[in-house]
């Protein structure tokens, strides 16, 4: 058993059998090392004159550039508005593009379920994509135009 590291008088204790133990015992080298580098409260206020001022020095978040539109987007979306549908018309043409694109997210999950190099989080990005899609036929499946 190690002794207790000197993290335990800054507030962090493990006891076992009554017995002090290393609070990093069984914690990953690289997750010891930033606990110990980091003094603790490093960074938290003090007063509220100090949290307003560590508000009012936060840098501006840059805004997402636009992104351009492909060339069939744009020939879809001028088709869609130059036709002269109906309310229900136009939820059906929502559905089928949601109903297209959430086939699509599936196929591609499952895809990369069975694939051994597939990465963990684009796959739980692509499932959480396929959700998303999901609950949007849900909506507009449950909108009532009559």
């Amino acid at each position: 058993m190690s002794k207790p590291s000197d993290s335990a008088g800054r507030g962090r204790y493990r006891y076992q059998g009554g017995k002090p133990v290393d609070p990093n015992a069984g914690v990953h080298p690289e997750m010891a090392a930033d606990q110990a580098d980091a003094p603790v409260g490093a960074g938290i206020p003090s007063t509220p004159q100090e949290l307003i001022a560590m508000q009012e020095n936060k840098p501006e978040r840059p805004e997402k550039p636009e992104r351009q539109q492909s060339a069939k987007v744009k020939e879809v979306l001028d088709l869609l508005e130059k036709l002269d549908t109906s309310a229900a018309e136009d939820q059906q043409v929502a559905l089928a593009l949601v109903r297209k694109l959430e086939t699509f997210h599936d196929e591609v999950v499952d895809e990369m379920k069975g694939d051994a190099d597939a990465k963990h989080t684009q796959l739980v990005s692509w499932a959480v994509d396929a959700d998303r899609l999901y609950r949007s036929r849900m909506l507009l499946e449950s909108v009532d135009l009559e």
